[in-house]
């Protein structure tokens, strides 16, 4: 785990990423027009099994897996930094109810080009996930599995949770149920999922994560509860202006700003 000097020094340095290059170069949600890698518009794309997700080719490595646990078939897809080189950080990325596995492509590469590697999946309920396990809308069982993997693959690398939407709620849940990772984040989350209110189990949170939400695209009631909830937990609470889940990490083919300081937090 983590220290909470390490995850100041993230913070700290997400915020000067917010206040460099969001008010200099920034769009809706402050993407740095002119630093960091961009994404190909017109292809090529990786084929075979995720030619279906569209993710451009680019030095990163990509690739299709199998995340298998009692219970649970989960396809993944599996990235990492250019030439093989070790990580500085692991991001375990829960989607949104509009995606599977496939949605997280573009930040995931992006990420990956910045030397964070990543796994995203299929949750139970979506893709082409097969859980025969007890409650499938519970997200431990499912990220303890992928954890798994991510031992296997990248031993001793921190590991981060990052969820959109339904994925952002999901984490704070895992987090909360003792799930252990070095950091965590929550795009969009609503503030009750699958019967459960993320203010009710906020306090058996002891890692401080990260929350963003747009009040202008998910109101002012979500957006109070989020910013209740990053109080709660010690967590840095990040307003957008505009957009939900993954649509708050990455535009016009960049890591917008939010997307940045998720890196920094990740690596930091």
């Amino acid at each position: 785990m983590r220290s909470l000097k390490g995850v100041a020094a993230g913070i700290a340095v997400a915020g000067m990423l917010l206040a460099g290059c969001g008010a200099e170069n920034g769009t809706a949600n402050g993407t740095a027009k002119e630093s960091g890698p961009v994404l190909p518009t017109d292809g090529p794309y990786i084929t075979g099994e995720l030619g279906s997700c569209f993710l451009p080719k680019t030095d990163a490595g990509v690739e299709p897996m199998q995340v298998s646990a009692q219970g649970l078939e989960l396809p993944a897809i599996r990235f990492w930094p250019p030439d093989g080189r070790k990580p500085s950080a692991v991001l375990v990325m829960l989607h949104q109810t509009d995606g599977n596995r496939c949605g997280w492509g573009d930040f995931a590469i992006l990420a990956a080009l910045q030397g964070v590697a990543g796994i995203s999946y299929d949750q139970c309920g979506y893709g082409g996930a097969d859980c025969g396990i007890e409650d499938p809308d519970d997200p431990v069982p499912q990220v303890r599995a992928v954890l798994s993997e991510v031992e296997k693959q990248w031993p001793d690398v921190p590991v981060v949770l990052v969820g959109a939407s339904m994925g952002g709620s999901q984490t704070v849940r895992a987090v909360a149920a003792g799930v252990e990772v070095d950091g965590w984040v929550d795009l969009s989350g609503p503030s009750t999922w699958a019967g459960v209110d993320l203010a009710s189990v906020a306090d058996t949170i002891t890692t401080p994560g990260l929350i963003a939400i747009s009040e202008d695209t998910d109101g002012a009631e979500e957006a109070d509860a989020a910013q209740a909830l990053a109080e709660a937990t010690s967590s840095e609470f990040v307003p957008a202006e505009v957009g939900h889940g993954w649509e708050l990490v990455v535009e016009e083919g960049r890591l917008s700003t939010i997307g940045q300081q998720v890196i920094a937090y990740a690596a930091g």
